[in-house]
Order: structure tokens, then sequence, then C-alpha cells
């Protein structure tokens, strides 16, 4: 999946900056941790928010364009 906002972020699945990370909260909800490029600059930007299965590139963009940041978290 390749999905690129009007702000010229860029998840790329075949990118290997790229990555996009799915967990379940306690109620069912579905949340996706994503790190996309910022096409403008190349630096890597991480956003979060609620996944769909079913819209997956729509949900991407709603993250992209509308998610909350989330930090670059020691390994």
């Amino acid at each position: 999946m390749r999905v690129t906002t009007p702000t010229n972020l860029v998840f790329d699945d075949s990118d290997p900056r790229c990555f996009l990370k799915l967990e379940t909260g306690q109620h069912g909800q579905h949340y996706a941790f994503v790190q996309c490029v910022d096409g403008n600059t190349g630096e890597k930007s991480r956003y979060w928010g609620i996944w769909c299965h079913q819209e997956q590139e729509a949900a991407m963009k709603e993250i992209l364009n509308w998610g909350g940041k989330w930090p670059n978290l020691p390994k």
C-alpha cells in the first residue's frame, strides 16, 4: 500500500523506512502505529490512530492527516 497526503507525508510498505504496527486495545478497538516519510524533507514521522481492516487505505490517510504523534522510543 502506498498513501500520500496533501502535505506530502508518504507511507509506502515497500520502503524500509516505513512501518505499520497493529495493536488491539482492551475493548477490541484496533490501533495502528505508523512510521512514514516526509516527502519534502526525507525525515521519518510517526503517528498513531484507529485502524480499520476493511478500509485500510482510508484508515492510513486518516492517521497520517489527523493521528496523534508518537516519539522515537528507546529500544
